[in-house]
């Protein structure tokens, strides 16, 4: 199995290829290509001195034209260096492998995936490329409503409309989860509801707001010990996957991939039915 491999805010490639080392020692062929982020940022929170940077993440600011520039250089490195089995993220990493995944059913629905399954470690919330998605929430935004949402994430988002709050009040609290645990950092312009670009207002992708469902397999692995407020993001995000085809793996540790035997060993067996789904499905849609 050849994956495209994610890591996290905050960290880098070499981060990830640790990460997984007890996951690639379980599998027997496992071959894993990573893509390092291409913003420099601060050191992800609890990381290790051993560590050596620099440290980078794949978006800094969630808006939506920046989540489709780490939407092109995925694509890029598909078509220049694929093909891939499947693609796998973990947290921030996770989340754009989601929001890409969701976005190429959007945009591309007749058109093959491509990646043939995904594991998706640790999720945080996803954030959408489209400048379209959910512009009608945005542009029913009163006055009053935008002056709230000046001290986003910290707003009071009480008078907003029920879409709005769900939205954006649900993004307010998984940047304070994400800002808490250093797995995120605020978005930098305070200004950006007042100037109502579709281009720069952040906005999560949310099972609720959204119709379409990624269709090919994925595997969702969390740690029973990560923060409530993180578990609830990654849940979001299994929402966002066919029911029939997704999978939810826990693992014994926190926001981390499983470095267990025992809860590598269960990652690597899901891998294997997720990947064998995947291929059936491609099968068949040759057919």
């Amino acid at each position: 199995m050849r994956l495209l491999c994610l890591h996290g805010y905050g960290t880098n490639t070499s981060v990830l290829e640790n990460q997984l080392s007890a996951i690639v020692a379980a599998g027997e062929s496992i071959e894993c290509d990573y893509l390092n982020g291409e913003i420099e940022c601060q050191k992800a929170r609890g990381l290790g001195a051993f560590n050596i940077g620099p440290f980078a993440c794949y978006y800094d600011n969630f808006a939506p034209q920046s989540v489709k520039k780490a939407h092109e250089m995925i694509r890029e490195v598909v078509d220049d260096e694929g093909p891939f089995d499947g693609i796998l993220g973990f947290s921030q990493g996770a989340s754009l492998a989601i929001s890409f995944l969701l976005q190429h059913e959007i945009d591309r629905p007749q058109e093959p995936y491509p990646f043939k399954f995904a594991m998706i470690f640790s999720s945080i919330i996803s954030f959408t490329a489209d400048p379209s998605y959910c512009m009608d929430v945005v542009d029913r935004l009163s006055e009053t409503d935008v002056a709230h949402l000046a001290g986003f994430p910290d707003a009071d988002l009480s008078t907003l409309s029920d879409e709005a709050q769900l939205l954006f009040g649900t993004m307010a609290k998984a940047l304070t989860a994400g800002m808490a645990g250093g797995f995120l950092h605020a978005h930098p312009d305070k200004e950006v509801f007042e100037r109502r670009n579709a281009a720069q207002i952040p906005r999560i992708i949310h099972p609720q707001l959204v119709r379409q469902r990624i269709r090919i397999p994925t595997v969702h692995v969390v740690g029973r010990k990560d923060d409530p407020l993180m578990l609830d993001q990654s849940r979001l995000m299994y929402q966002l996957c066919g029911e029939e085809v997704a999978m939810w793996l826990e693992h014994s540790a926190g926001h981390d991939v499983p470095r267990e035997r025992g809860d590598a060993s269960a990652a690597v067996k899901a891998m294997e039915w997720a990947f064998k789904e995947g291929e059936q499905q491609a099968l068949l849609s040759r057919l």
